[in-house]
This record gives structure tokens, C-alpha cells and sequence, in this order.
């Protein structure tokens, strides 16, 4: 396949005319570029030029520290080294938003907003390119001048993944605070300093992609005999796309369990071992699809781990859309661990 077009399908989700490679073997999935001048943009503290550094990998990990079973048994506000929050203010509460990714909300040393972010995520193509090195791995920045920097060391090349620092912080010193911080966490997540044991039968522990059955997938977007293509999304999130259809997995950890509000046009709809999950039908939307989610585990205080499935595909593609992610939603329930 084409880059650009996987990557239209893979961003937008329209499978119009996509083709990939067959869902059982797993092959490279291409993503995002980013502009070429951000994978060269570092300087110091774990930025610099670094020949000896081990390439990046295709299809696995730079190092068994970053494998997904290892990443998904990490605690990402572990990796956040709160003393380089204090050298540039006062941090609030780390905050862990979703599968992956932690957060601070503080204040610099004015009392200016600056937000903080880790996460393990999607990268860009472009970066495994660079020929500049943060902790052993290829550097690549991406800068909203004045605004906010992305920091980012890639660990696996195929398909792209990286450790990402947000810094969201109207300053020009933004991606320095990002250098920094990516640099403790990659030292973190190497000495395995964060690791924990998962609650059983969390969905921290299961990757998105391997928990469906392949030939409920392939059955449920594959009318036309066509190749799907497969394509991870950072750790808690997968999505599959055919010629004419795509299925997207979505594993989350909120704060508010999902539940029907006044206006809600959310359906219920019974997803078997009683799970009861939420249908929202946008069959009539320009590019028409149907959601179901569901509590998979509750946190208490109201919190939930939710997984969510959305199908879809461009208006001229007809098929039950609704009926299709039920049917998916309905085996992957009976598949999930179980505390």
C-alpha cells in the first residue's frame, strides 16, 4: 500500500479504497509524518548527535524495557521525576488520564499555566529518521512556538512508537523542560524502576489489537475479500480498516463511569454475562457509524476502565453498522479477563 493512503485511513478512518496487509501476519503499519524540520531541532540535555546509538527496530522493540508487555505494566506517573517539575515551579497532582499517560496541571514560578504530559503513543515515521539521540533513542521534537513542545524518543521504527513529553507552557524554554523530563523517564523505564502489577483482569495489561478474535474482526469488516490492514494506535487503542469498512478499539480509564444523561441518545444494548453497553447509531452523519461502550471494570469512587468499538464507513458503503459492532462488542465481552 501506498504510504499516504494508509495513512489517510489510519487518521480519518476512511477505508475507501485502502488495502493492507493480512491481520494474521502482522506486518509494519505506516503513520503520520510530521514536518521534516522537528526531527532535527534538538540541542542539549540528551539531545545530541550520537552515532553509536542502536537503531531502531522493525516489528519489535529497541530493548525488552519497552516491549508493550513491559509498558503496559508500567506506572507512567512513576516515570515523571517531579524534582525537574519543581526546578521550574510548583506541580499539582499527578494526574494518570488513560492507559499510557500521566499528567501535571502546576504552576511555574510567575503562577503561569504549565501543563506536563507522558505518554505512550503513536509516532511519527519522520523521527525514526533523525540522527539525534535522547537516552540512546532517536530524538524527534515537534514545537508550537511560544506555546507548547513535543518531545518525543522513538523505541520501535514499525510501526512507530514513542515516549512523548507535552509541555504546554507559553515560554521559549518549553521543549528544555520536555528534554528533561524525557530524559528521567527513559532512564526510568530502563532501570524498570516504574513497574507494577496490574489489578487482575484490567485492561491495562491487554493489548487492543490481539484482544479480539482475528475472524470476528476480518468477519466483521472484510465483505469484499479484500486485505485489512491492521494498525496500533499507542498503547490502549487499535484500528482496523478494509476497502470499504473500519473497527476501531478503544481501552480507557476515566474518572466518571459512562452513564445515560438527560438528551442522551445513547441506546442500551445487552452485550451478554451481564454486560450492559451503550449504543450511539450516527448512521445518518456524513461519514455514517455506530459506537458501543461499555464499564468493563469499576474503579469506585466513579471511576471505570471502559472499551469502546466504533465501526464505520463512507455513505455509499451499505451495511448494518450497528449491528456489526454489536456483534463484535458481544464476542470481545465474553473474551476480556475477569477480576
Amino acid at each position: 500500500m501506498h504510504r499516504s493512503a494508509a495513512v489517510l485511513c489510519a487518521l480519518l478512518l476512511v477505508v475507501a479504497g485502502c488495502s493492507g496487509t493480512d491481520l494474521a501476519k502482522h506486518s509494519p503499519y505506516p503513520r503520520e509524518t510530521l514536518d521534516a524540520g522537528a526531527a532535527n531541532s534538538a540541542d542539549e540535555n540528551g539531545g545530541s548527535t550520537d552515532e553509536g546509538a542502536p537503531p531502531g527496530s522493525v516489528g519489535t522493540p529497541v530493548s525488552a524495557e519497552f516491549s508493550g508487555e513491559k509498558l503496559r505494566a508500567t506506572d507512567v506517573c512513576k516515570l515523571v521525576d517531579e524534582t525537574v517539575l519543581r526546578k521550574h515551579g510548583t506541580p499539582a497532582e499527578l494526574t494518570g488520564n488513560n492507559f499510557g499517560e500521566c499528567s501535571n496541571y502546576m504552576k511555574d514560578k510567575a503562577g503561569k499555566s504549565l501543563s506536563v504530559t507522558l505518554a505512550f503513543r503513536s509516532s511519527s515515521a519522520l523521527y525514526a529518521k533523525s540522527d539525534k539521540r535522547i537516552e540512546g533513542l532517536k530524538l524527534g521534537e515537534n514545537v508550537l512556538e511560544g506555546q507548547a513542545c513535543f518531545v518525543s524518543g522513538v523505541f520501535q521504527d514499525e510501526p512507530p512508537m514513542d515516549l512523548t513529553a507535552q509541555i504546554s507552557y507559553k515560554s521559549e524554554n518549553n521543549c528544555e523542560i520536555g528534554r528533561e523530563l524525557l530524559t528521567a523517564a527513559i532512564k526510568r523505564v530502563k532501570a524498570g524502576s516504574a513497574l507494577r502489577t496490574n489489578p487482575k483482569g484490567s485492561l491495562a495489561s491487554v493489548d487492543p489489537c490481539r484482544a479480539p478474535d482475528p475472524a470476528v474482526v476480518e468477519a466483521a469488516i472484510n465483505a469484499s475479500g479484500s486485505n485489512v490492514l491492521e494498525i496500533p494506535l499507542g498503547l490502549p487503542t487499535c484500528s482496523w480498516s478494509s476497502r470499504e469498512r473500519s473497527l476501531m478499539l478503544a481501552f480507557q480509564q476515566v474518572a466518571v463511569s459512562p452513564r445515560k444523561l438527560p438528551g442522551d441518545k445513547t441506546v442500551d444494548v445487552d452485550l451478554g454475562g451481564g454486560v450492559t453497553g451503550r449504543k450511539l447509531d450516527e448512521t445518518g452523519s456524513a461519514f455514517p457509524s455506530c459506537k458501543v461502550e461499555w464499564t468493563h471494570r469499576d474503579l469506585g469512587a466513579g471511576g471505570a476502565e471502559v472499551a469502546r468499538l466504533t465501526t464505520s464507513g463512507a455513505k455509499d458503503v451499505q451495511f448494518d453498522r450497528c449491528e456489526t459492532v454489536a456483534t463484535v462488542a458481544k464476542a470481545l465481552v465474553a473474551k476480556l479477563p475477569r477480576g
